[in-house]
């Protein structure tokens, strides 16, 4: 395989890294939605606290939020209803976020889903891993409307990435 096959072959595993959790089926936070995914959301924690007037319901305790193939997982998450109904317009899930689909994970202390802005924001030393491939920098985030992803790095630190090189199958 010649270095430009490499370089291709690394470029997809980026943009297939950077766009975890984005695509067809609509992302966890707003399923049930128009142009969301239609799975219901199964949540469980330890206990659940619900504001009506504020428009947020609350799970704290080893928070398990499945949708279809989408896992999260967190110490806390806060599901924000917009004033028109229980249609959800934000997310933030808190301390050891863990979200998975299938061989792809994603790590962090903290992952804001915002409907509005139409993107996930992963920050706490957040890192997306699919098999040994990963990027890492200080904060990640997820444009939701398209096949588009940003990770930043503060201070001196640099983002970081590691790709393995994959055989192709014979044709």
């Amino acid at each position: 395989m010649n270095h430009m096959s490499v370089c291709r072959i690394s470029v997809i595993l980026l943009l297939l890294l950077l766009t975890l959790f984005v695509g067809g089926r609509g992302s966890i936070a707003f399923a049930g939605q128009k142009g969301g995914g239609s799975e219901a959301i199964e949540i469980t924690s330890h206990r659940l606290e619900a504001d009506q007037a504020a428009g947020t319901v609350r799970f704290v305790g080893e928070v398990v939020a499945v949708q279809g193939d989408i896992t999260i997982r967190a110490e806390e998450l806060i599901l924000y209803q917009a004033n028109e109904g229980q249609r959800i317009d934000r997310i933030e899930a808190f301390r050891q976020v863990r979200i998975e689909q299938g061989e792809r994970v994603a790590t962090g202390q903290k992952a804001i889903l915002d409907r509005a802005r139409g993107q996930v924001v992963l920050t706490g030393s957040p890192k997306v891993r699919q098999g040994a491939d990963f990027v890492e920098g200080d904060e990640i985030v997820f444009f939701l409307n398209s096949e588009r992803s940003i990770v930043r790095s503060k201070g001196g630190e640099r983002v970081k990435a590691v790709f393995h090189p994959r055989e192709r199958a014979s044709e």
